[in-house]
């Protein structure tokens, strides 16, 4: 058994944008992993740094696959793109890849040895907790590990940050031909998917450093201060990203429809019908078909919900 998961491929995909300052760090983490066969497909979007002359040379000495064309999709098209392409060729698993961390020698054999322990024919997906560091990779804290993963949490709450993702060949077949018309979050969503139709194996221990330097594309909160900052920023600001969870429950609905199981069709439903009903969404504050992780944000929660700012 042990034989057979060194065998099995892992594509990682590493999507870049202006990371000169931290790409070699993380491809040298990446040449180290114990894991026996590894191919890095990378793609950039529009770097205007000297990160594609990187990449280049990755090819060129360490056989990194770079995908042609550069233009700027944004972070989650930019993924998902490269999970299109990974797709087609006959690899086992992909990792998703931040262009500024660094891997634990051992993360992608520890998430291939999780994975194993699911049939290959369920979709599943590996992911984990992170310790954050900051730009000099000094510590900084660890997430928390999530209390309960599932649909409802989906919903409302990403706890599966994508550096940390790993996707089985069934997951990975399963995203890459249902891909939504527009996504907000590119592990969120995949989150929410294999949440509904695989499983969750998520590990209570870090295999990676978490840069965070002020230009990530996406961040981790800090804590619960953080959190509540971030939470009453949503309800009282406006612009793109207020109304991600509804939007991206209308999105869910139209990819997937009636292939959706029962007790998920009627989470969703009652859900996106709660947005046009005052007496939906109170039903909806009151339900527990839909939780994050901690009681201050499922307050928080409740009060997006109720004043319709979900």
């Amino acid at each position: 058994m042990q034989a057979d998961l060194v065998r099995r491929q892992v594509t990682v995909l590493l999507s870049t944008f202006n990371g000169s300052r931290f790409l070699p760090q993380q491809l040298d983490s990446l040449y180290e992993q114990t894991h026996a066969d590894i191919r890095i497909l990378a793609r950039d979007d529009g770097s205007s740094d000297n990160t594609l002359a990187i990449l280049e040379r990755a090819q060129a000495d360490r056989g990194v696959n770079l995908l042609a064309g550069h233009n700027n999709l944004g972070a989650a098209k930019s993924f998902l793109e490269l999970l299109r392409h990974a797709a087609s060729t006959g690899t086992d698993y992909v990792a998703f890849c931040d262009q500024d961390d660094v891997w634990s020698p051992e993360k992608v054999s520890r998430a291939v040895a999780a994975l194993s322990a699911i049939p290959d024919e369920r979709a599943a997906m590996y992911c984990s907790r992170l310790e954050i560091v900051d730009a000099q990779l000094v510590h900084v804290g660890f997430t928390a590990p999530p209390a309960k993963v599932g649909f409802g949490n989906a919903l409302v709450e990403n706890v599966c940050v994508g550096c940390t993702i790993v996707l089985n060949r069934k997951a990975i077949d399963l995203i890459s031909q249902n891909l939504p018309a527009k996504v907000v979050v590119h592990d969120w969503w995949c989150y929410l998917v294999l949440s509904c139709f695989g499983e969750i194996v998520f590990d209570t221990d870090t295999h990676l450093k978490y840069r965070q330097h002020g230009s990530n594309a996406f961040g981790v909160a800090r804590g619960s201060l953080d959190r509540f900052s971030r939470t009453l920023r949503r309800f009282a600001g406006s612009g793109e990203g207020r109304y991600w969870q509804s939007e991206q429950a209308k999105m869910f609905m139209a990819t997937f429809g009636e292939r959706l199981p029962a007790t998920p069709r009627r989470i969703l439903n009652e859900f996106i019908e709660a947005k046009s009903s005052l007496r939906r969404r109170m039903q909806l504050v009151l339900s527990t078909d839909i939780w994050r992780q901690n009681a201050l944000d499922n307050l928080l929660l409740r009060l997006l919900v109720m004043t319709n700012r979900f």
